[in-house]
């Protein structure tokens, strides 16, 4: 039905009238502090590259970041707080793909979609997995560690922050292939399941070869058995890929990306991006990756986007083999 000509004149000028306090909005952004949500305990990476990345990004934007731990049932607390959040950009979240992808394929009944319920911002970072034992455990090898499981008759054990977190699903999906027989037992982080895995509280975790990690490593008392990576890393350099242990096509990346609610206007979400894509090419943020082993990534919050689709396409058949169905 087409308008009488003053009701299009008043209609047309109120959208104009939006869109210009929309975008002096974005402009002014931001105008009061930013509460960014870390959703694991202090001390692992994504606490870690998170605090990195705060001191620049605060000065860039000229308000403080008030950074928020809230560890719980791997990040899905956390995760839910940020969705049901005003999109006006004052709420953001560092997220991996435990929130951000995974959950939605172990928890049936999650509270929110990670495609729909977030604005993504940019990636972080991308983890190389690998797979590390207590040096209590004989095992040399991954074939060796399957045989050794099994005569342990299930006094065995490993750690994951939380059901559903990725290294947990690594775990098991690798039980699933090998017949490795091992428990779980669920963490609110993964820097206290390295300090159990130290301790020997622990058998084995799979984590990202941190500096902290392979420090452990070089002193005895920690042992990496085999990297989920297409070549051997560099800083693993005597340690197998899984398909050189024989498990082909085992897949355990780890990633780590920016987001806030759903909704957050585009400006507001392209100033976040393009600060903090600079901010990931700064020589002292290189060098806390480096420290963790993990790649700077950068790049739009589209590519984030089809990021978090494209796996959850992959792992949905993953996911549904494994038969995990989670309750929130």
């Amino acid at each position: 039905m087409n308008l009488p000509w003053n009701q299009a004149v008043r209609a047309a000028s109120a959208a104009f009238l939006t869109a210009v306090a929309a975008s002096a909005f974005a402009q002014a952004y931001p105008t009061k502090p930013i509460r960014w949500i870390l959703p694991f305990a202090p001390g692992g990476g994504t606490d870690i590259i998170s605090r990195a990345i705060h001191p620049a990004l605060a000065s860039a934007l000229g308000q403080p970041l008030i950074l928020e731990n809230r560890p719980a049932n791997a990040g899905l607390i956390a995760a839910d707080a940020v969705a049901k959040s005003a999109p006006d950009g004052y709420t953001i979240m560092t997220g991996g793909n435990s929130s951000l992808m995974f959950a939605k394929l172990t928890y049936p009944k999650l509270p929110f979609d990670p495609e729909r319920d977030f604005s993504p911002i940019t990636m972080l970072a991308l983890a190389p997995v690998a797979l590390f034992v207590h040096e209590s455990v004989p095992s040399k090898s991954v074939a060796e560690f399957v045989e050794y499981s099994r005569s342990q008759g299930g006094r065995l054990n490993y750690g994951a922050a939380g059901l559903g977190h990725p290294f947990m699903l690594a775990m098991e999906l690798l039980k699933r292939r090998t017949g490795l027989d091992i428990l779980f037992v669920p963490y609110k982080g993964m820097e206290p399941v390295v300090q159990d895995l130290i301790a020997g509280r622990l058998h084995a975790m799979f984590y990202i070869p941190s500096e902290q990690v392979l420090s452990q490593v070089r002193a005895g008392r920690i042992r990496a058995l085999a990297t989920a990576t297409d070549t051997r890393l560099r800083v693993l350099p005597d340690t197998q890929t899984f398909q050189e242990a024989g498990v082909a096509d085992f897949a355990a990346a780890g990633w780590i990306g920016l987001v806030g609610p759903a909704g957050m206007p585009r400006d507001i979400v392209m100033r976040l991006n393009r600060e903090v894509v600079k901010i990931l090419t700064l020589p002292d943020v290189g060098k806390v990756y480096a420290q963790l082993s993990l790649l700077p990534a950068g790049g739009t919050p589209e590519e984030l986007a089809k990021k978090i689709h494209d796996d959850l396409v992959a792992w949905d058949p993953v996911v549904k083999s494994l038969g995990i169905s989670l309750a929130y």
